[in-house]
């Protein structure tokens, strides 16, 4: 993936730019429930050269997006598969007012079937 999905905004130099951290991420799926006024997204990445996964979860309104808060790789949680599995459904409980269940399940297969790239 290149650092172009994970550009951001910076109001300081009035540029965008990758977040630190995120050049070799590969995208593996943004799972919820993006679009329209409110949004609950649960986005993640897959780094060859650490090995794994990095998601962040979050939900707000038009007003905001996903990585407002996010300046650098140590901004998300990591782990393994299983960890991220886990994670995906603590969220996806958190937020049972806006992920459904097929929401949820489709984010499960999302993960299962993500090809790790060498």
């Amino acid at each position: 993936m290149s650092s172009e999905l994970l550009n951001k905004f910076n109001w300081v130099t009035s540029e965008y730019g990758p977040i630190k951290g995120t050049g070799d991420w590969a995208e593996v799926g943004a799972l919820g429930t993006s679009g329209g006024y409110d949004w609950t997204d649960f986005n993640v990445f897959y780094s060859p050269s650490a090995r794994r996964y990095f998601w962040h979860g979050d939900g707000g309104c038009s007003c905001n997006s996903w990585s407002d808060g996010l300046t650098s790789d140590a901004d998300f949680e990591n782990g393994d598969r299983a960890a991220l599995l886990r994670a995906w459904e603590s969220f996806a409980k958190e937020h049972e007012y806006t992920i459904r269940t097929t929401d949820y399940l489709s984010g499960v297969e999302t993960i299962r079937n993500f090809k790790e790239p060498k």
